[in-house]
C-alpha cells in the first residue's frame, strides 16, 4: 500500500531504538466489521492496529476468543493488550488506555418488528427481557436502571447469537452498534431481515480504544505515536473513514 510505505519511510527515520518484539500478540473478540475473524484482513480496526505497529516493523497477531476471556487474557504477559474496548473506570485501572480513540459507535436497541415499542429512557425497559453480552461495556446509567427497576436480563457469550435470541423470543431487546448489527443482519435469510428493527433514539454512543497491558507499557507510547502519524495522512484518513469509522474529533486525547 503506497500510503503506508510513505508513512513508514518518514517514521522509521524519526524513531529511537527500543527493545520491541518483532511480533506482538493482542487478544480480541468477534465484532464485525471492526474485528472479524472471517475476513482476510480481520476487520478494519484490526487493519488499523496492524498498520500502526507495522510502521515500526512489528507484526501483529490477533488471538480471537470470547470477549470476557479476551479481557482477562489480555493482562497476561504473552499479550501486549486487548483490542478494542469502550472506556470504563475499571478498565482504566486494569490496563493503559491508548491516547487516541479508534472508533466512535452508535449503539441502538434492536427488537422484533412485531413488538410495539418506543423507548425514551432506560426505565422503559422494565416490561421486557434485555439481552446483554458477557464482557462488553454498558453505561453505568443503564446498569443502574436494570438494578433499580428490576429489569429482566439474559446473557450471551457470543454476539453473533444475539439476533437468533430475538428471533427465538428468548429475549425481547438487544443492544448493538448499528454497523455490527447490519453485518449480522446481512447473514440472515432475506425473509428474516425485516423481522429485526431498531429504536431511532440511540441507546448510547461510545468510543473504542486499544488497551495495553501494564507490563508492556512501551507499546502504548509506540501506538500513540504511530496513530498520530497515520492520522496526519489525509489519504489514510479518507480510506479509514470510508471502510470503518468516521474519526473527526477522535484525534483528541482521552479525557
Amino acid at each position: 500500500m503506497r500510503i503506508l510505505f510513505s508513512i513508514f519511510l518518514f517514521i522509521s527515520s524519526n524513531v529511537h531504538s527500543e527493545p520491541y518484539a518483532r511480533q506482538i500478540n493482542i487478544t480480541t473478540g468477534q465484532w464485525p466489521p471492526y474485528i472479524d475473524q472471517s475476513k482476510e484482513d480481520q476487520g478494519c480496526v484490526a487493519s488499523l492496529i496492524r498498520d500502526a505497529f507495522a510502521l515500526y516493523d512489528i507484526k501483529t497477531r490477533f488471538v480471537f476468543m470470547p470477549w470476557e476471556r479476551a479481557y482477562k487474557d489480555g493482562m497476561k504477559k504473552e499479550f501486549i493488550g486487548s483490542a478494542y474496548w469502550y472506556f470504563s473506570k475499571q478498565r482504566s485501572e486494569d490496563y493503559i488506555y491508548t491516547k487516541h480513540a479508534i472508533t466512535e459507535e452508535v449503539s441502538r436497541f434492536y427488537h422484533l418488528s412485531s413488538l410495539p415499542l418506543k423507548l425514551t429512557r432506560y426505565s422503559d425497559l422494565k416490561p421486557y427481557t434485555l439481552l446483554l453480552n458477557k464482557g462488553l461495556t454498558y453505561p453505568d446509567e443503564l446498569l443502574e436502571a436494570i438494578s433499580e427497576h428490576n429489569i429482566r436480563t439474559v446473557e450471551s457469550t457470543y454476539t453473533d447469537k444475539n439476533i437468533p435470541f430475538l428471533l427465538r423470543k428468548r429475549a425481547d431487546i438487544m443492544i448493538m452498534n448499528e454497523n455490527t448489527a447490519q453485518e449480522y443482519k446481512r447473514s440472515l435469510p432475506v425473509s428474516k431481515r425485516s423481522a429485526i428493527t431498531s429504536q431511532k433514539k440511540p441507546a448510547y454512543i461510545k468510543r473504542g480504544f486499544l488497551l495495553i497491558n501494564k507490563t508492556h507499557q512501551q507499546y502504548a507510547i509506540l501506538f500513540d505515536q504511530a496513530l498520530s502519524t497515520l492520522w496526519s495522512n489525509k489519504d489514510y484518513i479518507k480510506h479509514y473513514e470510508q471502510n470503518c469509522s468516521k474519526i473527526g474529533i477522535l484525534t483528541h486525547a482521552l479525557e
